[in-house]
């Protein structure tokens, strides 16, 4: 019932799934920033904002320097 999985299609899926993940943390980011200036919820936007933005910029080069191997 399994399926072999390549080690070109591992690589590939490794790849994938950090560039989605970088992202995210850019895309909730930008979405802690909305929240800061707009909602009417006590909690520290901004904080989490800075924080994921911390993590795309820390994780970036890191990504885009992945590379599949040949």
């Amino acid at each position: 019932m399994g399926v072999a999985v390549s080690e070109e299609e591992l690589e590939a899926l490794y790849m994938q799934v950090n560039k989605f993940s970088l992202a995210s943390h850019f895309l909730w980011a930008c979405w802690g920033l909305i929240q800061d200036k707009y909602s009417t919820i006590d909690f520290n936007f901004l904080r989490y904002a800075k924080l994921r933005f911390k993590q795309y910029f820390k994780m970036k080069p890191v990504v885009t320097a992945l590379q599949i191997s040949k």
